[in-house]
């Protein structure tokens, strides 16, 4: 019985450490990296390109759900063509990412590429 008290009480501690490190993450935010100057004026021009591309991005993402609706209420399903929309859609999202994790790995030392892998997954074009 004490064994999983015990048990308990560490899970809960952990538990514990692990919601308050996230609960002081804000998406998308990166002071964590602890930038020099340099770096963040440098970051400051990806960023504003990134934003640009993912706002094209959601425009063609827009523009492509049409086409899918359209496509879809046709008197036949056009399977090829659906495809070829949702691969435009995949490789216009790898292409804005890639590029915009290759200009942050330019800018950021190893150690600040450890630290920005943690959140990794905000930076991610849905």
């Amino acid at each position: 019985m004490r064994f999983i008290f015990l048990l308990l009480l560490i899970t809960s501690l952990f538990a514990e450490n692990h919601k308050s490190h996230n609960e002081h993450h804000i998406y998308k935010e990166l002071s964590h990296l602890d930038l020099s100057t340099d770096q963040n004026m440098e970051l400051k021009i990806i960023l504003k390109e990134f934003r640009t591309q993912l706002k094209e991005f959601k425009d063609l993402e827009k523009e492509i759900e049409e086409k899918r609706k359209e496509l879809f209420l046709l008197d036949s399903f056009k399977v090829n063509e659906v495809d070829a929309l949702n691969h435009l859609l995949d490789d216009k999202a790898h292409g804005i990412e890639n590029n915009f994790l290759n200009k942050i790995h330019l800018i950021l030392t190893i150690e600040q590429r450890k630290k920005f892998m943690d959140y990794f997954d905000d930076w991610k074009v849905k």
